[in-house]
């Protein structure tokens, strides 16, 4: 029987996908036939388990059994999520009837985030594009810093802070809604930085009475870990997948899933249901249920509006993931959203597949570990032969990806999800593990602020996938000679080789990634994306040049003509008849580079301008890097600015 489903099913799951490709709106035939092949999979594979070869396989069968299914049970999600399509019809503010917009109060949340960042989201939130009147910048300060006090006076800024850090980055927040009355506020984190177009696209879809707020996808201006480390830079930012197409589909059922930054809410239906919860260290997950729960409407803007810093280290990455996972199953421990009223069907799917996504490192593990117990044991956990697998599995896989190629957009592919997973899933999984046992663990704040002069190896980190490399040779080791001397099957040990080996070359990246390139500045810098004319002010003279690149805290520039500008020499940059002091850091022919120096409000106002402006998520590592590697003897300032 399984020879004929294998000849059946698969003329049929390609004829359908080529009817897919042509004419979308068929598509629900492939994800019809790509069901099937899974309910007759996860069917055909209980009589896989084996029953009765001691307590030792039955207990590793049935794991792999239940991580199978896991696995069904997210693609089933995924299938249900993706297909529906979102029509989001475009607002702005001419669409208040009275032109009477709202008033916004613009909350930068901040603990302990270094100055000089903060000082960039000030500035920028400062320039956005909305009337004067009717928007006013706030710090909300839960690192009780009087330099940063200063600061907020000096740009004119609203400081609260409160006597306690209770409830955390929640409790803030809270805190500040007692503090403000204005008809909306918009939450941004201290390294969240926004366009000047932040407000005016998304305060418009307010007019809709009933809608509690817009969420806009968090994406970064810098490069991640995977695109900083690897020599290939064609691939997006790890996370583009979910913030710009998973959130995409869960708009769709209205289910988009606040982020905790880059959203701006009404203000009264956030105090209609008490302020953020407190309950979970990622109070935003709980928020947007919650307001979801009470019938209100929700709205994705998928645009790159607000742009925010990347973890670019596997330390910092894992404290991030493992905060994300905890703070998660908090929420689903205390707001089951299958249990939740108020959801629709189609909303609890949505949040459901967010916690099976974490559990899915599970999962990975049980995935991992399976084949190198094979191998290294003889362990039975599969009672099959490789024949009655193939023919069963194939067309299961294969409607998988044919089915993920389908309806999946270009920022993710099988190949990737797969090393992500590997990367974080021995790391995930102690998260998982501790937060189910309630024990207490360490909150880890993501840092924003690394200088690493040298390359370094993250050993600590990715040991365990150092120990798993090291079992996976062994097994082949162990089980190669006892296949030749016909001590094993052969079957049996191919599946699990073949197996073995595809979960190695996602352990090979992960280490790869785990070889740190140095990062030699604070801050990020971005390349001026069209030629942008300024001058420099040196010896009552006017230097035309234009512009290459700049960060928060200089420039490089290239000169119309060569010229000697010795370094630490004080110059003047004028920037749209802005004069900005700055101080030569390296001259080389006509390359320039500038440092500012202690700027005012207005001047940094100024460079922000720019910055924000020529922001983009399509970062050029490889002009970011090719100065300071044509001569590995500058100095750290120099290599910081060049």
């Amino acid at each position: 029987m399984v020879y004929l489903y294998l000849a059946i099913m698969l003329p049929l799951l390609m004829i359908s996908f080529t009817i897919a490709k042509i004419k979308p709106e068929y598509r629900k035939i492939l994800i019809i036939c790509n069901t099937f092949t899974c309910f007759f999979y996860i069917i055909w594979r209980v009589t896989a388990i084996p029953l009765h070869n001691g307590i030792i396989s039955l207990l590793l069968g049935v794991t792999l059994f239940l991580a199978e299914v896991l696995g069904v049970i997210a693609f089933f999600n995924f299938q249900y999520l993706f297909m529906s399509k979102r029509k989001l019809e475009k607002r702005t503010l001419n669409d208040f009837k009275d032109g009477n917009i709202p008033f916004v109060d613009v909350l930068i949340c901040t603990y302990n985030e270094p100055l000089y960042l903060l000082e960039m989201t000030m500035a920028a939130a400062m320039n956005l594009d909305y009337p004067e009147n009717k928007f006013t910048v706030h710090i909300c300060d839960d690192g009780h810093r009087d330099e940063l006090k200063v600061l907020c006076q000096n740009y004119g800024v609203d400081y609260i802070t409160r006597d306690d850090n209770e409830g955390a980055k929640a409790g803030n927040i809270n805190n500040a809604l007692q503090c403000i009355h204005g008809d909306l506020f918009a939450v941004l984190d201290a390294d969240m930085i926004p366009k000047k177009e932040f407000l005016k696209k998304t305060v418009g879809y307010f007019c809709n009475e009933n809608l509690a707020f817009v969420q806009t996808p968090q994406v970064y201006y810098n490069q991640d870990m995977y695109q900083y480390n690897l020599i290939s830079k064609n691939i997006p930012n790890e996370q583009d997948f979910f913030m710009r197409d998973i959130q995409e589909a869960r708009a769709s059922v209205n289910a988009v899933l606040h982020v905790g930054t880059n959203a701006v809410f009404r203000r009264s239906f956030v105090l209609d249901i008490g302020g953020y919860p407190t309950c979970s260290i990622t109070e935003d997950m709980a928020v947007g249920m919650t307001l979801q729960a009470q019938g209100y409407d929700t709205v994705l803007v998928n645009e790159e509006l607000v742009f925010g810093l990347s973890a670019t280290t596997f330390v910092e990455l894992v404290k991030q993931r493992d905060r994300w996972c905890r703070g998660n199953l908090q929420v689903l421990k205390n707001y089951n959203p299958l249990f939740t009223s108020g959801l629709t069907f189609a909303q609890k799917i949505a949040y459901l597949d967010g916690g099976i996504y974490w559990f899915s490192n599970l999962q990975k593990m049980i995935f991992i570990i399976c084949p190198l117990i094979y191998l290294l044991t003889q362990t039975l956990i599969l009672n099959c032969t490789l024949q009655e697998l193939l023919n069963v599995y194939i067309p299961f896989i294969l409607g998988q990806f044919l089915i993920f190629n389908i309806l999946s957009p270009k920022t993710r592919s099988l190949k990737w999800s797969h090393y992500y997973e590997i990367a974080m899933a021995p790391h995930l999984c102690v998260s998982i593990i501790k937060e189910m046992l309630n024990l207490k663990t360490k909150f880890n704040v993501t840092s924003k602020e690394l200088v690493l002069d040298r390359k370094s190896f993250q050993f600590r980190i990715v040991l365990p996938h150092i120990v798993i490399s090291i079992l996976t040779i062994l097994a082949w080791a162990v089980s190669t000679p006892n296949v030749l001397n016909n001590n094993g099957h052969i079957g049996s040990y191919l599946l699990n080789l073949f197996w073995s080996a595809y979960n190695l070359l996602g352990i090979i990246v992960a280490i790869r990634v785990a070889r740190q390139k140095p990062i030699f500045r604070k801050t990020e810098r971005i390349t001026i994306k069209e030629d942008l004319e300024v001058f420099v002010k040196y010896k009552r003279k006017l230097l035309r040049s234009i512009m290459l690149d700049i960060s928060g805290q200089g420039v490089s520039l290239k000169l119309s003509k060569n010229v000697s500008l010795k370094k630490k020499r004080k110059v003047y940059l004028i920037i749209r008849d802005k004069e900005i002091p700055c101080e030569v850091v390296r001259s080389r022919d006509k390359l320039v580079a500038l440092k500012f120096q202690h700027l005012s409000p207005e001047q940094m106002k100024s460079v922000m301008d720019i910055f924000t402006e020529n922001m983009s998520t399509h970062y050029d590592a490889h002009r970011q890097q090719v100065y300071y590697e044509a001569d590995e003897k500058l100095s750290q300032e120099e290599r910081f600015f060049s």
